[in-house]
């Protein structure tokens, strides 16, 4: 049996921000019910966008939709599957439709499922590609015209510090992130032409959902946190609001030069 604690390895942040910043824009969220993609969501909203959220998740996307409008936020939602193209197609021109143009998109979406390579079968391959790789590139290739005939546009890519390097047990997930982001950089070249930028962030362990259960474990815990020798430098692991502030800079104007980046979030993991 593995030994279990209940610490939450985590801080409080605040975000800094920063009122007006997005302010005429369309941003549009995929797996944005939870998670990393509901905190940026969330800060977007706060700063003057209007947000589409996307995902197949309606009852986790109604509860960040409810949040959003408590705190005054615009927000649509729209029901897809990334990993299917007709419905990721009706999103994006129901969200242009709705919103009149789309200048942001924010890819999210994904899965991961520890499961070591022997035991690895198709359907979990195929699941996880589809959802973190397909996903983005049907997502990607639906918005960018919408972009194109905008005259700019901002690409960003939910990757992760598995983009770089291949933890064990994860090798569709590896294979997925390490494709994003070669993907994010392909286009940052091809679109850089049209004024769209394409940039990608990676976030290290990050506090969600699919990551709780092996912030329970403490052989985990200790293996990252030790603090004779930690695996993150600054001790703690993440929470989604730690990944917002670099989202939201490579989508704004602030990053108007930054293209083909992949700005790392992991408190120093990589470092």
């Amino acid at each position: 049996m593995k030994e279990t604690v209940d610490m939450p390895h985590t801080q409080a942040v605040e975000p800094n921000i920063i009122p007006g910043r997005f302010l005429g824009r369309v941003a549009v969220v995929t797996g944005g019910a939870q998670g990393i993609g509901a905190a940026v969501a969330l800060r977007l909203t706060r700063e003057g966008a209007r947000v589409v959220l996307a995902d197949i998740d309606g009852q986790a996307m109604q509860a960040t939709a409810r949040k959003i409008a408590m705190d005054g936020g615009c927000v649509e939602l729209i029901a897809c599957d990334v990993r299917r193209r007709c419905e990721v197609e009706e999103m994006v021109g129901h969200a242009a439709d709705i919103m009149g143009h789309i200048d942001i998109l924010i890819h999210s979406a994904g899965v991961c499922r520890p499961v070591a390579f022997i035991e690895t079968d198709e359907s979990l391959w195929n699941e996880t590609l589809d959802t973190n790789l397909k996903g983005a590139y049907l997502v990607s290739r639906s918005v960018v015209p919408h972009m194109i005939r905008r005259g700019g546009g901002s690409l960003v890519f939910i990757a992760s510090t598995n983009s770089y390097e291949g933890e064990m047990m994860q090798a569709p997930y590896n294979a997925s992130k390490g494709g994003l982001y070669l993907l994010s950089k392909t286009l940052a070249r091809e679109l850089g032409p049209y004024g769209i930028r394409s940039n990608s962030v990676g976030p290290g362990f990050i506090r969600t959902r699919l990551s709780e259960p092996f912030l329970r474990e403490a052989a985990f815990i200790n293996k990252y946190l030790n603090p004779d020798d930690p695996a993150i430098p600054l001790g703690r692991f993440g929470v989604p609001e730690d990944v917002t502030g670099p989202v939201l800079f490579l989508a704004s104007d602030d990053a108007a030069f930054v293209n083909g980046a992949m700005l790392l979030v992991d408190g120093g993991q990589l470092a």
